[in-house]
């Protein structure tokens, strides 16, 4: 049977080549889509950097694509883009969103990125129902979710939003949950500067989740905690400060 799956064309994957030696790999999150980070690429891309916002596999396309996906394959893909960059730039840093921190630590043990930029990264979430996943997955495998976004779409987001935000996935959010557990392992292996943000607002990833960064790095680190902005800080009110920070902080 020939497959209907297609990528929606904002989550198409974004690519800038550098004018300089310096390289940004940028990460979306579980449930996201590259668009929530082309501004920051696009930003990035202007001061000089090579940026590259690749597509996290079974994300952007339906939820048939998301549920065969998983950790060992978010990862394996990240860890070829990484190299690739690597390969050809003298300086690679990671920034990550949400998961995308979570992947983002996961290199930064294996690897020796120049610099890591965490923005609510998820080594910490405030839905209880994360924690049980393991168990859930077998039970309860796909649980129905209030709606929490704009009341309005554009096409993509209501594809998204029908796919991929309108339920909780057992599985994926256990395979998000071990991935979590085996980068909190690693933060001791870190050893590369680290920028950690939160925000008080952010009603999936709390605060909290950059006390356990914090404690657990080697490397310097440097916090910010926002008052406003919501999970995916691009969306909210507070998004020119943190496209200035993060751009501030990797050129210090």
């Amino acid at each position: 049977m020939k497959s209907t799956t297609r990528v929606l064309k904002s989550a198409l994957p974004l690519y800038r080549e550098g004018a300089g030696p310096k390289a940004v790999l940028i990460l979306h999150g579980y449930n996201g889509y590259p668009h929530d980070m082309y501004e920051l690429a696009e930003r990035l891309h202007s001061e000089g950097y090579a940026v590259a916002v690749p597509r996290l596999p079974g994300h952007g396309t339906d939820a048939e694509d998301f549920l065969s996906s998983g950790r060992r394959l978010w990862y394996r893909h990240m860890r070829d883009e990484y190299l690739n960059l690597q390969s050809r730039y003298d300086e690679v840093s990671v920034v990550g969103l949400s998961m995308g921190g979570v992947i983002a630590i996961l290199l930064a043990a294996e690897f020796r990125p120049a610099k890591i930029v965490l923005l609510a990264p998820a080594v910490a979430v405030r839905k209880a129902i994360f924690y049980f996943t393991p168990i859930l997955k077998f039970i309860l495998p796909k649980i129905k979710r209030k709606k929490d976004g704009p009341a309005e779409y554009d096409e993509d987001r209501k594809v998204l939003q029908r796919e991929y935000w309108s339920h909780y996935y057992s599985k994926t959010l256990a395979e998000l949950n071990r991935l979590s557990s085996a980068a909190k392992k690693r933060l001791g292996m870190v050893e590369c500067p680290v920028y950690i943000m939160v925000s008080e607002a952010d009603r999936t990833v709390p605060p909290s989740a950059m006390d356990i960064i914090s404690a657990g790095v080697s490397g310097r680190v440097t916090c910010v905690t926002l008052k406003k902005s919501p999970h995916v800080f691009f969306d909210g009110p507070e998004k020119d400060f943190v496209l200035d920070k993060v751009s501030d902080w990797l050129q210090e």
